[in-house]
């Protein structure tokens, strides 16, 4: 009985020693790549990398200057403007208003919205929620609009409420007709927000904290301008006649539902498997939220998800570009795996790139 006992814990201790080895050889290849990527020469901006793959564990890197201005390197909990992947978080309250039958995925904007918001929005009454959701409202992109951006210049650090910047897209012609497909707008998530605002009776920051960042853990996701900053908020860089810009005073309407979240890669990579994960009561509600529109560069729109397919199959999560900032949020549910990639300076193409040579390393070549 001695004998077997021992013979298992060999097993096990052998099991456990396999495990380290690869998860350091993973670690030193990553380490490598990222190094050759984004040096810590003062020359390059920053990424923070995490990935978490079966057979390697979770890997947390960072390569790359975090504030030239400063000289200081990147830290694996630097908080970066996320931008885009915003959107994921607010579809996931609207989900909760649609699961307390507030609210339906076919519902039009004239039953939930004042007259005085629908009648300058061409089509109003043929939009759906579901058509704010995945895109395809036809609505024009407020921020667009010359005189949106004239106003950010006048006033770079306005505090915008969501109905000044929805005033924008006011009487633009439509991008398309409600459903006629893709058509990426800002503005539909700028419409969720006051729907969840006006749900709710309560702003935004406060609701993403209530129903989603707190049930979570996600101390490190914040609304910007809503919430104070925290330690840790890095600059975002522009190149700019051959030189590196601070984008931080840029005024771009901050805090908002279209792009306002400030996170960092521990945090996203934490919520990216929960988002593809949502758990509905209705009918074919999982399904729903993962039916897809093209949107025409080979990626897909779910309801505030992406779908991008790669050589390990689907990956579900979001990315990000804004003046600065990029980043790449998925996970890979046919191996279990996660990966976040943020940056205060690359392109979300080039990220985009760099996550295919770093699921390489993790997963093997296929």
């Amino acid at each position: 009985m001695k004998k077997y006992i021992l013979m298992i814990v060999g097993v096990a201790l052998l099991a456990l020693a396999v495990g380290c080895k690869a998860q350091r050889e993973a670690y030193d290849a990553l380490d490598q790549l990222m190094r050759e990527r984004f040096p810590a020469d003062g020359t390059a901006t920053a990424v923070v990398l995490v990935v978490d793959a079966p057979g390697v564990g979770e890997q947390i890197l960072r390569s790359g200057m975090g504030n030239l201005e400063r000289n200081e390197a990147i830290k694996s909990t630097s908080h970066f403007r996320i931008g885009d992947i915003t959107k994921t978080f607010v579809s996931t309250v609207v989900f909760q208003l649609i699961e307390e039958g507030k609210v339906g995925l076919d519902d039009t904007l004239p039953q939930h919205f004042a007259a005085e918001i629908t009648d300058n929005i061409p089509n109003a009454q043929d939009i759906t929620i579901r058509q704010l959701l995945n895109m395809s409202s036809g609505i024009a992109d407020y921020r667009d609009n010359p005189d949106f951006v004239a106003a950010l210049t006048a006033d770079p650090f306005k505090h915008w409420q969501p109905e000044e910047a929805l005033a924008f897209a006011y009487g633009q012609e439509p991008l398309q007709a409600p459903g006629a497909g893709f058509a990426y707008s800002n503005t539909n998530y700028i419409l969720l927000q006051i729907l969840i605002e006006q749900e709710f009776s309560d702003i935004l920051a406060e609701v993403l904290r209530d129903r989603v960042l707190d049930k979570l853990t996600l101390d490190d996701t914040y609304l910007e301008i809503s919430e104070d900053i925290a330690v840790g908020y890095v600059p975002g860089y522009v190149m700019e006649n051959g030189r590196y810009a601070d984008t931080l005073s840029l005024g771009d309407a901050r805090g908002l539902g279209d792009e306002g979240l400030i996170s960092n890669a521990l945090n996203l990579a934490e919520y990216v498997p929960a988002l593809y994960e949502r758990s509905f009561t209705w009918e074919n509600g999982r399904a729903e939220s993962l039916a897809t529109l093209p949107m025409g560069n080979g990626d897909e729109y779910g309801l505030g998800i992406m779908r991008r397919d790669s050589a390990w199959g689907p990956m579900w999560g979001h990315d990000n570009q804004q003046p600065g900032f990029a980043g790449e949020m998925w996970y890979l549910p046919d191996h279990e795996t996660t990966i976040v990639l943020l940056s205060n300076g690359a392109t979300k193409e080039e990220l985009a790139a760099f996550a295919n040579e770093v699921l390489e390393v993790v997963l093997g070549e296929n």
